[in-house]
């Protein structure tokens, strides 16, 4: 089930607008801090009413401003993330997010722009079938439903959260202080948070009710035990009890995502960036510094390489102000390279949760010979219409 709405082409009128207060940021910034299952704790913090807070919560919510989800620590429930960057053949480019969805382990997918128009998409693969879902992606091209793709493995993806850094109390407005990265850049910290950290393996430490959990987490992250219980015809004590001795106690979960529009879309970019560093001591440095920040979203370490992947979202005039930053980050020699790739809020975006149909048995299932057969049956249909 997915897990926010399908976005494709909303009017302009119908987008939501960045309307919020100081107040509604520092409860979002709290949020991050303390979890939003743990809304007495933010009350009590914030020395507010708990009716006000949750009154707050639920009218940027209604706004389509705020999305709590729940951040899956993929690795320890032996699913490996797989992102990647493709070229569409423009006879074939409406349906290329069609294509890759024959794979049924993908997460969230969006149209990008470069050089050509693409697809950006992230999967989570059974580990040990990683080579398999190379397949899959050599068959799209062979079909010539894409010209090229580039497919790297990365790290679980480290969710940057809300916080009130570069925010003028005063203006009630953002700063963006991008000299003052280059000098948090300099004294940031050289050790890489755990979840930006090569995994040794990918260990399964999950069973099935642990998964179903899970996504539905994925989906709230306040939802109840007994709403999940409801849900799943058990009783929230077993659920509660799975939560604590099974996804607690082995690190199923690495954190909460307070995902939150700070910034008109209309005049707002997505870019998503790959950087290439000299060295891991570099690499460290960037995502340390960027981890408070309100332009970036998500980090994530390309597995075997100095390399970090940040989702950003900003003000399209503070994006040539970051670019020129960063040029000047690599002309001393902090960064070896960077690319990017635009998505916008206007185009489609979709999202899944966990393939939590596909665990069975305490394994994932994963049939490469349907992921193929799906694909050709596809290709077969959209060639009729396209006359390829």
């Amino acid at each position: 089930m997915s897990t926010a709405d399908r976005i494709d082409q909303i009017p302009e009128e119908l987008l939501p607008k960045p309307d919020y207060d100081y107040l509604d940021l520092m409860i979002i910034e709290a949020l991050g801090k303390y979890g939003p299952r743990n809304l007495y704790k933010v009350a009590r913090e914030l020395e507010i009413p708990e009716s006000t807070l949750r009154y707050r919560i639920n009218l940027l919510k209604n706004k389509r401003l705020l999305f709590l989800s729940t951040n899956i620590y993929h690795t320890n429930i032996g699913l490996k993330k797989g992102v990647v960057f493709v070229k569409s053949n423009p006879q074939f480019a409406r349906y290329v997010g069609e294509f890759l969805g024959c794979n049924e382990y993908w997460i969230y997918m969006k149209p990008i722009h470069a050089e050509c128009e693409g697809h950006y998409a992230v999967y989570t693969i059974p580990a040990e079938r990683a080579r398999e879902f190379e397949e899959f992606l050599e068959e799209i091209r062979a079909l010539d439903i894409i010209w090229d793709y580039k497919l790297y493995w990365s790290t679980c993806f480290h969710r940057v959260n809300p916080t009130t850094t570069w925010y003028d109390l005063k203006d009630s407005t953002w700063r963006f202080k991008w000299d003052s990265l280059i000098r948090d850049f300099e004294n940031a910290p050289t050790e890489l948070p755990l979840t930006l950290r090569d995994p040794r393996d990918f260990p399964i430490l999950a069973d099935e009710t642990d998964i179903l959990i899970l996504k539905e987490l994925e989906k709230d992250a306040t939802i109840s035990f007994a709403q999940i219980a409801k849900e799943h015809n058990t009783t929230p004590q077993c659920i509660y009890y799975h939560f604590k001795n099974h996804i607690m106690k082995n690190f199923l979960i690495e954190d909460f995502q307070i995902a939150f529009l700070k910034f008109d879309p209309k005049i707002s970019v997505s870019p998503v960036f790959l950087f290439e560093f000299p060295n891991t001591t570099c690499l460290a440095k960037m995502a340390n510094a960027i981890r408070d920040k309100p332009f970036a979203e998500v980090l994530g370490k390309i597995i075997g390489r100095d390399m970090l992947l940040v989702v950003a979202y900003l003000p399209i005039n503070e994006f040539f102000k970051m670019i020129r930053t960063l040029n000047k980050l690599a002309e001393v020699g902090c960064i070896k390279r960077y690319s990017y790739y635009l998505q916008t809020f206007l185009d489609m975006t979709r999202r899944e949760t966990i393939p939590h149909q596909k665990f069975k048995d305490g394994r994932w299932e994963y049939r490469h010979e349907e992921h193929i057969q799906k694909l050709h049956e596809l290709y077969r249909e959209v060639s009729a219409k396209v006359g390829a």
